[in-house]
């Protein structure tokens, strides 16, 4: 600094004090400024001395704040790297003849390469041969009119896999330096759940009846074949329970079993009767499958179901489900009472006497409410074998339902005492059957079975009363301490 031309202090003129803001110092020295004479006498060396050090000391507060000005904003720049490159969107920057200018972490992530072996490439290697034609058009289009824009490409990789990404782009910078910034996403997850929905909404207007309930059987959707098999339309069937399409061919028991496949195979297939909204009856072949979340609930049950009757093929399938018990295939109440009916007529004509056994399983109940449905079906099953087994060629083994079997036993003596032997000696050797112990799914277990027969020649009396007369045997078998036969003695009314 030139002596001459720093301004004197005045003699009324107060010295600054040696420490300050630069603002203040910088007031105060334009206040000093202020007071000077046009022409200032030369400053003394110590005066000279004080001003460098003011100057000093204000210089490094500006340098000081200049610091931490500059750290901030490479802190601010920090944060910004960070969020670009660590975003879940990629980022990438275009020139105007396609060709990468910079790109993130992400994006080089997405595209599999190094990001500095991608820089100054041609993003076009990447779009998928049948979208190339349509990016590069979209990519002129948003160089010449600039705004947002966004597309789907399917892009290849170097390592020959495949991706489905969504683009959004947008035009920045001058005419001259023109660029394209873009944000890319893999949305391969999304458009294969979209190609997924495509698929199940067709599938589920298939020719098939269609019928989705929650977890209590509610219905939530059906298709329009379930309308067109069933005649109860979306409005009618949804927030109803699923038996309303429910018949009285099958009994409780068929409905129970399942229930309980459903809860422990999460499947059942098989025939049924249902019933239309007009009434009339139908048979179907029925697929109800369980959808099990992610914690194992069960969410939803989904059923298929199309109608046999009218089929050449379904005719003795629907004979089977009208006459015969699905669980054993033993013919159901329907065809015992026919069968009852025709032995009673061959009776009639050859004098011959005809026995009807009703056997009733004497501990089944308990079986049932302690090891489950699944196991209680096993045991039927492996009685109805036992019993088929023991009795002749010819005889009749029916169930009625429940742990309830009848038998029908003709061409026996016609004489009733000899009859009455004939059945007594046939009932033993199915009753000692049927208490052997018995393996049910690892454990064993003992049976036994009271026996009620009735004793009929000729058509003296109709179906139902010989059914009623060997009930009523029966019941008199489990009084006298169960695992007995018993014949029913009609009552003397002369006695």
């Amino acid at each position: 600094m030139n002596k001459s031309t720093v301004p004197a202090l005045s003699s009324g003129a107060k010295r600054p004090p040696p420490s300050g803001s630069a603002p203040e110092l910088r007031a105060a020295a334009g206040g000093l400024a202020a007071c000077a004479p046009a022409k200032a006498p030369a400053l003394s060396a110590e005066r000279l001395l004080h001003e460098l050090q003011v100057h000093q000391i204000e210089l490094e507060v500006q340098n000081d704040t200049l610091l931490r000005t500059q750290a901030a904003l490479e802190e601010s720049l920090d944060r910004y790297v960070d969020l670009y490159d660590f975003a879940p969107v990629g980022y990438l920057s275009l020139t105007k003849g396609g060709q990468i200018s910079e790109l993130s972490l992400t994006a080089a992530g997405l595209l599999k390469d190094e990001r500095r072996r991608l820089v100054k490439g041609q993003f076009l290697r990447f779009v998928a041969p049948k979208d190339k034609d349509r990016w590069q058009i979209q990519l002129h289009h948003a160089f010449k009119h600039g705004g947002k824009h966004n597309c789907e490409l399917s892009l290849v990789l170097g390592d020959g896999s495949t991706f489905e990404a969504g683009l959004d782009y947008l035009r920045t910078g001058s005419r001259e330096s023109h660029a394209l910034r873009v944000a890319i996403t893999d949305i391969t997850a999304r458009k294969k759940a979209e190609a997924e929905l495509r698929i199940a909404a067709i599938a589920f207007e298939s020719q098939e009846g269609m019928v989705v309930t929650d977890p209590d059987g509610v219905i939530l959707r059906v298709n329009s074949a379930f309308t067109r098999l069933t005649g109860f339309s979306a409005e009618e069937a949804i927030g109803r329970k699923r038996v309303l399409l429910t018949s009285s061919r099958q009994d409780k028991d068929f409905y129970q079993h399942i229930r309980q496949t459903l809860l422990h195979q999460h499947y059942w297939q098989g025939e049924m009767w249902n019933r239309r909204k007009n009434g009339e009856l139908y048979a179907e072949w029925l697929t109800i499958t369980a959808v099990i979340a992610p914690d194992g609930a069960i969410t939803h049950y989904v059923g298929a179901f199309s109608e046999v009757t009218k089929d050449k093929e379904a005719e003795a399938v629907i004979h089977r489900l009208a006459y015969y018990d699905p669980l054993t295939n033993l013919p159901n109440r329907r065809l015992l009472h026919d069968r009852i009916g025709q032995a009673l007529v061959g009776s009639s004509r050859s004098g011959h006497h005809v026995a009807v056994v009703f056997l009733d399983l004497d501990n089944f109940k308990t079986l049932n409410d302690t090891r489950g449905h699944d196991i209680g079906d096993q045991l039927l099953v492996e009685m109805a074998r036992r019993i088929q087994t023991h009795v002749r060629a010819g005889d009749t083994v029916a169930r009625l339902g429940g742990d309830e079997f009848v038998l029908i036993f003709e061409h026996l003596s016609s004489e009733a005492r000899a009859a009455a032997a004939q059945v007594a000696t046939l009932g033993e050797k199915i009753r000692e059957a049927i208490a052997r112990p018995c393996d049910l799914g690892g454990f064993e277990f003992r049976c036994t079975a009271s026996f009620g027969i009735a004793l009929c020649q000729g058509q003296d009396e109709p179906v139902a009363t010989v059914l009623k007369n060997a009930d009523m045997a029966m019941y008199k078998a489990k009084g006298d301490g169960r695992d007995k036969l018993r014949f029913f003695e009609p009552v003397n009314p002369a006695a």
